[in-house]
């Protein structure tokens, strides 16, 4: 049988991103604002970056340089970009959109890296096959999502046209 962790590079990565994909997804959900909403956010960049760190120090699987480091630098930028306006309060009318989007952004793409890392090891699959599936199985929801969320986060009221309608039978 084979480890998923070959190595202590490996296991602080692991934990590290699952700390990532549970405290983003928490500030995703959750009310934004407030000392919670930092305090959960911080966690979560901290935890990210640890996970990005970590991911170097991983060449198990390419012997070098490989697709996963290079997303972990995207990773990094879009970390970045979501957390600049954040702390600088620039610009000054959107700084929260930017950042609402950015930090949205990085949280799919860690969901995109984590089906990735699953399907990456589904015998018989290309490589174009696992980023394709691993891109829709989270992308589409994801947009869909953050359709429905994106006016929550401005303080506005969800349009009528993308309400769920429950229906009673």
């Amino acid at each position: 049988m084979h480890s998923i962790v070959y190595s202590y590079w490996g296991l602080v990565h692991l934990l590290a991103a699952l700390a990532s994909l549970v405290l983003g997804t928490t500030v995703l959900v959750r009310p934004k604002s407030g000392q919670l909403h930092k305090r959960l956010g911080y966690g979560y960049v901290g935890a990210l970056v640890l996970m990005l760190v970590t991911c170097f120090g991983i060449y198990r699987q390419f012997h070098g340089f490989g697709i996963f480091h290079a997303a972990a630098i995207l990773s990094a930028l879009t970390l970045v970009a979501g957390m600049v306006p954040v702390l600088r309060r620039r610009p000054m009318r959107s700084w929260r959109q930017l950042h609402a989007g950015f930090m949205y952004g990085s949280v799919l793409e860690l969901y995109v890296a984590l089906v990735a890392e699953v399907l990456v090891r589904v015998p018989g699959l290309l490589f174009w096959e696992v980023a394709a599936l691993s891109t829709a199985t989270v992308a589409l929801p994801g947009v869909a999502w953050l359709v429905r969320a994106w006016p929550r986060w401005q303080g506005r009221e969800v349009p009528a046209a993308v309400r769920v309608v429950e229906h009673k039978v």
